[in-house]
C-alpha cells in the first residue's frame, strides 16, 4: 500500500484554486466537475494534493482527507472488518474510482482506493 493523496476540503473552491495555484505554484494534474463532488488535483511530486468541493451530501464525516491505495481493496476491507474496524461498502463512484471509507477502532476515518481502479485519473 501507498499513500495516494491528501484532500483539502474548500470552503471557497475558486478563491482556493488561485491561492494553491498562484501563490503556492502547483500544478494541476487533473480536474473533474460532477457529483458528488468537484476537484482539483494538483502534483506534489508523486503524491497528489485534491482540493476539492460536495457538490452533494457526502456519506460520512469526520474524514481525514487520506487516501491509501491499495492492489487487494476487497481483501484488505475483509481483514480490516476482521478487527472489528467499519467501512462502508466498496462502491464505485461516478468518476471511476473504486472505494471505501474506513473508520478505524479509534475514530479515525480515511479511504481505501482499488489501484486498478482509481479512475481516469
Amino acid at each position: 500500500m501507498r499513500a495516494l493523496f491528501t484532500s483539502f476540503p474548500a470552503s471557497d473552491y475558486k478563491l482556493s484554486k488561485v491561492f494553491y495555484e498562484s501563490a503556492m505554484g502547483l500544478t494541476i494534474q487533473r480536474e473533474y466537475e460532477g457529483d458528488p463532488h468537484r476537484y482539483t488535483n494538483y502534483d506534489l511530486g508523486g503524491m497528489m494534493l485534491k482540493l476539492y468541493e460536495w457538490t452533494e451530501p457526502y456519506y460520512g464525516s469526520g474524514h481525514s482527507g487520506l487516501f491509501i491505495e491499495t492492489d487487494n481493496l476487497d481483501v484488505v476491507v475483509n481483514r480490516i472488518r476482521g478487527f472489528g474496524a467499519r467501512t462502508t461498502d466498496i462502491v464505485i463512484h461516478q468518476w471511476g474510482g473504486r472505494c471505501c471509507s474506513v473508520t478505524d477502532p479509534f475514530g479515525n476515518i480515511f479511504d481505501l482506493i482499488d489501484a486498478h481502479r482509481k479512475g481516469d485519473a
